[in-house]
């Protein structure tokens, strides 16, 4: 089975905007995605996303029963290291973004309205504008998984990391197979 299609199922959706796994779980199914981010005239800044089902779920967790995102945000504003880190981490990002677009994809992007094309170019970790705060762990977490410097996102991943054992994704493989015949 092709990685669209197991991706689709750890999603439970169809993507149009896949472009290739980004990186693989220690079991070799897609844990992060990279995903085109303009289609269709519409912007998704979010370039990299957490497909693998186990970490979805930590990580949703993790925002459900914790104060994390606030704690993150107050460190962001009184601790100038991670501060630059984290200013380093958006900027990286951008500059992710604006490689995977087109030079076609750019002139619609800027034909379309200014703010998209800014959003596209300038906003960071899954298209947050005020880098002042902290949005969506699972956004951080993917970044970090891909190039290892994200600070929020190694923080998560140190909350939660890999599982030792997991079957997740081949049940819902060998779910559809035997759906289908």
């Amino acid at each position: 089975m092709n990685d669209k299609k197991i991706i689709e199922l750890q999603l439970d959706r169809k993507i149009n905007n896949f472009l290739e796994t980004a990186v693989r779980c220690p079991f070799s199914f897609p844990a992060v995605i990279t995903v085109n981010p303009f289609i269709n005239k519409i912007a998704a800044p979010t370039i990299y996303w957490l497909s693998c089902p186990y970490l979805t779920y930590q990580v949703d967790r993790l925002e459900a029963e914790s104060d994390l995102i606030s704690k993150l945000g107050k460190k962001l504003q009184g601790n100038i290291n991670f501060k630059n880190k984290m200013d380093k981490t958006h900027s990286k990002y951008a500059k992710n973004r604006l490689e995977l677009l087109s030079n076609e994809q750019k002139s619609k992007a800027k034909n379309i309205s200014e703010d998209l094309y800014k959003t596209l170019t300038e906003s960071g970790v899954g298209g947050i504008r005020d880098k002042k705060g902290i949005k969506c762990l699972h956004t951080h977490l993917a970044d970090f998984l891909v190039d290892h410097f994200n600070p929020v996102g190694k923080i998560v991943f140190n909350k939660i990391n890999w599982p030792k054992k997991c079957n997740i994704c081949q049940e819902r493989v060998d779910g559809f197979e035997s759906s289908c015949n």
